[in-house]
């Protein structure tokens, strides 16, 4: 008996399994390594030009270190607790020791918008790089307005504080001050999200739809937060403390680090996998259809004859009925599942001869498909036939992102004209 699983499970665990075999593949585990070790980098220089920032701008205008510190303290644990930042923080940041902190700060972050960008190339197979200029001045822009926007959020937190301290109403005073927590609280996953959100639309050089982004984005910031938390109960970050001290703090930031970046890269691929799905499941069926080997039970239940690829581009064709004709505009290659298709020079209605006699799991039509070209021959049904209607970029997609289906392109084509030039052959006179 043939096990079925429902639709609306199968489309979901098609995509998942993608993914995961692109991640993979594409080794983004080392990725994530990269990416958590210059997120590491580049947050200690981060903090402390903030807080040097704000130990400065204090005692220009009366206010306390100390709430600036204890606002970032669920951001500071990690490096070490509050203790050590306030101790460095003695004396204001000035001179060259401010501007040599920034062009620290500028080169470490480069490396992690870098590990970003290798990451996204390799996921969508894009060789193409920015020049070095555009890459470091995205470096320093993205750098400035994040420093901007976490010091103006402070700094607003800290007028609404000392607002709500001078209002004498006792209920409006804390509903204030929890409105002013929640903000400052909702400021770590906010910024992880635009983060990954742009990130996944901006980054690759053929953009993903918005929708995409927008879901593998939401995805990605769920799971991370939701493994952040089961992390939390099962590790106790106090007997870290205690056992190795402020190492032990970085060991667990850096777990938290690395696992954001892995869920990161998992979501890029989901996106990729969301915005090619189609071609994705075409080149898995393909290669089922024409493998000689038995597939697992897995791949037979999800990839042996999915149901959304039969919706949407499979067609049926009666015998002696014209598939396309000779000078047709051209938009899509086609792929033979079942039945018989003639190739013709000539219009068939006139009696002549097919060229060529196609077999079931070959592709068709392609070479107008890919030059972009009017129809060179007639393709008529023999018997009854099932073929699949490929748009251009679907067909291209699957020549990109399956090996096996390039492969056996090249070997049809390379049969096609080796049997056309024993055919041109034996009509050339007699010398």
């Amino acid at each position: 008996m043939e096990f079925t699983l429902p639709g609306w499970i199968q489309g979901p665990l098609r995509r998942g399994l993608f993914s995961l075999e692109q991640f993979a593949r594409h080794e983004m585990a080392n990725h994530a390594s990269a990416g958590a070790y210059a997120f590491l980098l580049s947050a200690f220089p981060a903090i402390l030009i903030v807080l040097y920032g704000f130990s400065t701008l204090g005692k220009l205008l009366g206010w306390e270190l100390a709430w600036v510190v204890s606002i970032l303290s669920p951001y500071l644990e990690s490096f070490g607790g509050t203790e050590l930042f306030i101790d460095l923080l003695a004396r204001p940041l000035s001179g060259w020791a401010g501007f040599f902190g920034f062009v620290n700060l500028i080169w470490t972050s480069r490396l992690l918008i870098l590990s970003i960008q290798r990451g996204i190339r390799v996921i969508y197979s894009s060789p193409t790089r920015d020049s070095a200029f555009r890459e470091n001045l995205l470096t320093i822009a993205v750098e400035l307005a994040s420093l901007v926007a976490l010091i103006v959020i402070l700094g607003m937190g800290q007028i609404l504080k000392l607002f709500f301290q001078s209002t004498g109403w006792f209920p409006m005073r804390r509903i204030l001050s929890s409105l002013v927590s929640l903000g400052i609280s909702s400021l770590g996953p906010i910024s992880l999200w635009l983060f990954t959100f742009f990130t996944y639309l901006k980054v690759p050089a053929h953009k993903p739809s918005t929708k995409h982004a927008f879901i593998a984005s939401m995805l990605c910031l769920g799971s991370y937060m939701g493994m952040s938390s089961l992390l939390g109960m099962v590790l106790n970050t106090d007997r870290y403390g205690l056992l190795y001290g402020i190492l032990g703090n970085l060991i667990v930031g850096l777990i938290r680090v690395y696992m954001f970046f892995w869920f990161y890269f998992f979501f890029a691929e989901l996106c990729y996998t969301l915005e090619n799905y189609d071609s994705l499941l075409f080149a898995r069926f393909h290669r089922i259809d024409t493998s000689q080997k038995t597939p697992n039970t897995l791949e037979r239940t999800l990839f042996s004859k999915p149901q959304r690829l039969f919706k949407r581009y499979a067609r049926e064709f009666p015998a002696g009925s014209v598939i396309f004709q000779k000078g047709a505009p051209c938009g899509e290659a086609y792929y033979l599942y079942k039945g018989e298709v003639a190739v013709y020079l000539e219009d068939p209605a006139s009696g002549g001869k097919p060229i060529s006699i196609l077999k079931e799991g070959e592709f068709f039509g392609e070479m107008a498909c890919i030059l972009k070209e009017p129809r060179t021959a007639w393709a008529v049904a023999q018997k009854e036939t099932t073929v699949f209607v490929l748009p251009s970029p679907m067909f291209k997609g699957l020549l990109n992102q399956d090996p096996h289906a390039a492969t056996r392109m090249v070997e049809l084509l390379a049969a096609r004209l080796s049997a056309n030039n024993e055919q041109f052959r034996s009509i050339q006179p007699a010398r």
